[in-house]
């Protein structure tokens, strides 16, 4: 199981060594489409995440647990919590991420601050509450602070590493002092560890076998399960088909090839696993809402 969570880590470097700390902002248009768009396959990491909606709606799933989203919500993504998030239909979805180390805020001296303060965060004892809904007395306060840090790393001025992370640790105090940080025993998690685990090895085993093809028959028999009932669950974890959840993935994994003007679309969708390139487009155009071609030259 240790291999499994190994391997299906999150290889992004955040930053850099002295600044591991990224902003992102995200755009999903769905206003046309009927089906929702997959904006992140299921994947951990072992930074802290705070997503921001700015506009629509978003479907998260942390650790088993669905949560919906609307404009003004603020997610957190507790390290190494496995996460996938979806924009859903009918909706024009902004949002943004901070992702960082919490080490990133830890003090040198091992003074009062660092031990009543960020040793619990750092060892888990305390977690980030899932959600924080827009309807909530504090949800501004908290939402200035994240705004701050984002305008600061847009703007990147003289002083912004310094600024962003005074922001955090007064955004951290509170956090302590509306009593919204979550005890490690109190927290109710949305599935056990052992499901946990199993979706971990699927989750490789499609990464593993995405550039190839994956009969159903084939992953149930893996995990000595029949196709049927390995079918039922994988729609209950992952909230979508097996077949629906790999296709996204596999049109994930070519977006950087199509970035590639060395490497032609025909290559892109043969290395991630399609067959052929008609249904690759038919596949890539119901999921990102425009062809491989539209997105190379949008890229």
């Amino acid at each position: 199981m240790k291999k499994a969570k190994t391997r299906y880590r999150e290889q992004t470097e955040r930053g850099g060594y002295l600044y591991p700390l990224e902003t992102y902002r995200f755009h999903f248009d769905q206003r046309e489409k009927n089906t929702p768009q997959m904006c992140v396959s299921y994947h951990w990491h072992p930074e802290l995440e705070i997503l921001l909606i700015q506009e629509g709606e978003l479907a998260i799933t942390i650790e088993g647990s669905e949560y919906p989203g609307t404009s003004g919500d603020i997610f957190f993504v507790n390290p190494e919590f496995l996460h996938t998030m979806y924009a859903q239909a009918g909706q024009n979805t902004l949002y943004n991420a901070l992702v960082f180390d919490l080490s990133f805020l830890s003090f040198q001296m091992y003074d009062y601050v660092q031990s009543r303060y960020m040793a619990p965060l750092l060892s888990g004892k305390l977690k980030f509450p899932e959600k924080i809904p827009a309807a909530h007395p504090d949800t501004p306060l908290l939402r200035t602070y994240l705004e701050k840090i984002l305008a600061y790393n847009d703007q990147r001025g003289a002083h912004y590493q310094f600024e962003t992370k005074l922001t955090l640790l007064s955004f951290i105090m509170e956090l302590y002092q509306k009593d919204l940080l979550i005890r490690e025993s109190e927290r109710s998690p949305g599935i056990s560890s052992e499901q946990v685990n199993q979706i971990k090895e699927i989750l490789l085993y499609i990464q593993g076998h995405y550039q190839e093809r994956i009969p159903l028959d084939e992953i149930a028999g893996y995990f000595h399960l029949s196709p049927k009932y390995f079918s039922r669950y994988f729609k209950k974890q992952f909230g979508r088909s097996f077949t629906e959840y790999v296709n996204a993935y596999r049109i994930e994994q070519s977006l950087p090839l199509l970035e590639d003007k060395n490497l032609s679309i025909l290559d892109a969708a043969l290395r991630c696993g399609f067959e052929s390139l008609s249904y690759y487009v038919k596949v890539f155009r119901s999921i990102m809402g425009i062809t491989p071609g539209e997105y190379r030259r949008q890229n």
